[in-house]
C-alpha cells in the first residue's frame, strides 16, 4: 500500500486545496512518463520549465500536476487537477518527508565517495522484501522522487545519497532520517566542489548528524574514526576494514575470474560467516562488509543475506566481466571513475593471468588536483603490473606519460581501436574506464 494514496491525502498533508480523491499510482517529474493516475510535479530546471508540460500531463491521464505560479496556462485545462504554487520543489520534498514520517520500517542512508551503489544492491538483495533507490537517483529531486514510491509493505529503505557540494547530504539525510547510516569511503572525489579531501570527509559525514537516536553508524576503519565518534555519543559505531583492527574484518579471502570468496569474522559474532559471490575486487569486500554490518546491527537475517550474495552480478558497466574479440577478457568498468575507484579496477585487472591492458579515459570534477591525480594514476598503474595503457582525453595524457614506456595517447576513440586492432593477439586482459562523461563504453562498440 502507498504511503500516499490518493490525491486528497496529498493535497491535505500539504496544507492545500483538496480537489478530488483520486488514487494514485505514481510521481513523475517527466511528462513523458506520466501514465493514468500519475501525481506530475513540474520542476524548473535549466532548461527546461515544467510548467509548460501541465496539460500534456493532464491529457495523458495525471490525476493531479503541482506546478510553479504561471499566466501562461491554457483556459481550457482541466484546472481542478493543476495546483500552482510558489514552488513544486518544495512540495515535492514535503511530500516525501510525509511519505518517510508514515514509514514503519528500517532506513538505511548510505554515502561515500566510492561504492554507494554496489552497497546500496548488496543490501537491497539481502534483505528480504527491502526497498532501494533506483538507478542514479540519489540528489535533491531522485531521492524524494524514490521516498514517494515507498510502500508499507517494504521492510527496509535503502536510500543511496550523492554530493556535490557541502550541505548536500545533510539535505537528504534529513529527508530521510535513517536508523542507519553507511559511509562507504572517503576519498578524491567531486572536488571540484569540495576542493579537498577534508571538504568531502566533511560532507559525508553529514549523515553521522541525522542518524535517529539510539541508531548506528557504519564506518571505515580508517584516521576518521575519532572526528566521527566525536560528532555523535547516542549512536553506536561499528567499522569495517582489512585489518582485525576493525568490527568486520575479512579472512582467507581468494578471488578468481568467477568471483570472491572469504569468511567475515568480528568480535561481535559467535562464529565466522562464509561468504561467496560473482562480485570481484578487494574493494567489494569492503562494501560487502560495510552492508553486513547494517544488517547485524539491525539484527536482520544473516543467512538470506549470504544467500542474496550468491545470485547476486555487477551492474552493467561496474567491473562487468565480459569476452571480447579474439577471446579477449574486458572489464566493462565505464560507468564513471574517481581516483580510488581507478586504483581499485586497475588491482582487479592485475589479479589476473595473461597482458593486461588498461585503456582510460579522462577523471572529471577534479579541481585544482586534476593534473597530479592523472600523474598518480600513470605511476600506480606502472607499479602494479599493467603492461600496456591506452589513454583518449586531454587529462589522461598526463598518465599515459607518467606510465611510460608501453603507454600510448590518442587524440581519438576511433584511433585508440585502430591500435587494439593491429597489437591484441588474443586472450589479453583488457580494463575500459573514464568518468560518465567519456563514454569510454563506446570503444566496444566501434569495433567492427
Amino acid at each position: 500500500m502507498k504511503l500516499i494514496k490518493n490525491t486528497q491525502d496529498l493535497l491535505t498533508s500539504l496544507k492545500l486545496d483538496a480537489k478530488s480523491g483520486l488514487p494514485i499510482r505514481n510521481f513523475q517529474i517527466d511528462s513523458r512518463k506520466v501514465t493514468k493516475n500519475s501525481v506530475f510535479f513540474g520542476l524548473t530546471g535549466s532548461n527546461v520549465e515544467g510548467s509548460l508540460y501541465a496539460e500534456d500531463a493532464i491529457k495523458k491521464g495525471a490525476c493531479l500536476a503541482i506546478i510553479k505560479e504561471s499566466k501562461i496556462l491554457n483556459s481550457s485545462t482541466q484546472s481542478s487537477k493543476i495546483i500552482q504554487v510558489k514552488s513544486p520543489e518544495k512540495h515535492l520534498i514535503e511530500s516525501a518527508k510525509i511519505a518517510i514520517g508514515r514509514y514503519k520500517g528500517g532506513i538505511i542512508g548510505v554515502t561515500g565517495s566510492n561504492g554507494k551503489t554496489t552497497t546500496k544492491n548488496i543490501l537491497k538483495n539481502g534483505i528480504k522484501n527491502s526497498y532501494a533507490t533506483f538507478q542514479n537517483y540519489n540528489n535533491e529531486i531522485g531521492l524524494p522522487l524514490c521516498a514517494l514510491e515507498l510502500d508499507s509493505k517494504n521492510s527496509t529503505a535503502i536510500f543511496e545519497m550523492g554530493a556535490a557540494k557541502l550541505g548536500d547530504i545533510d539535505f537528504l539525510s534529513k529527508i530521510i532520517k535513517p536508523n542507519i547510516g553507511i559511509i562507504t569511503h572517503i576519498g578524491h572525489s567531486h572536488l571540484d566542489g569540495l576542493s579537498s579531501v577534508r571538504g568531502v570527509l566533511e560532507v559525508k559525514s553529514e549523515l553521522i548528524n541525522n542518524i535517529k537516536k539510539g541508531g548506528a553508524a557504519i564506518v571505515p576503519d580508517s584516521k576518521y574514526l575519532n572526528y566521527w565518534k566525536k560528532m555523535r555519543d547516542d549512536i553506536t559505531f561499528y567499522t569495517f576494514g582489512k585489518k582485525p583492527s576493525a568490527s568486520y574484518f575479512p579472512s582467507q579471502i581468494r578471488m578468481t575470474k568467477q568471483g570472491l570468496s572469504f569468511f567475515i569474522e568480528s568480535i561481535h559474532l559467535q562464529k565466522r560467516i562464509p561468504i561467496k559471490t560473482k562480485l570481484v575486487g578487494m574493494h567489494n569486500v569492503l562494501n560487502i562488509l560495510a552492508s553486513f554490518a547494517a544488517i547485524h546491527a539491525a539484527q536482520l537475517n544473516i543467512n538470506e543475506f549470504v544467500d542474496g550474495l550468491r545470485g547476486l552480478v555487477n551492474p552493467p558497466q561496474r567491473l562487468d566481466l565480459k569476452t571480447w574479440v579474439r577471446q579477449s577478457q574486458v572489464i566493462d568498468d565505464t560507468y564513471n571513475a574517481n581516483p580510488d575507484s581507478m586504483r581499485a579496477a586497475i588491482d582487479v585487472l592485475c589479479q589476473f593471468k595473461g597482458k593486461k591492458i588498461a585503456v582510460l579515459g579522462d577523471m572529471a570534477e577534479l579541481g585544482r588536483y586534476r593534473k597530479k591525480l592523472h600523474i598518480d594514476l600513470g605511476d600506480y598503474a606502472k607499479i602494479h603490473g599493467v603492461d600496456f595503457l591506452l589513454g583518449c582525453g586531454d587529462l589522461i595524457q598526463h598518465t599515459v606519460f607518467a606510465f611510460g614506456d608501453n603507454g600510448f595517447f590518442f587524440k581519438n576513440k576511433i584511433e585508440l581501436v585502430d591500435f587494439l586492432k593491429k597489437n591484441l593477439v588474443g586472450k589479453e586482459n583488457i580494463l575500459l574506464k573514464g568518468s560518465r562523461s567519456m563514454r569510454m563504453e563506446e570503444i566496444l562498440d566501434l569495433w567492427k
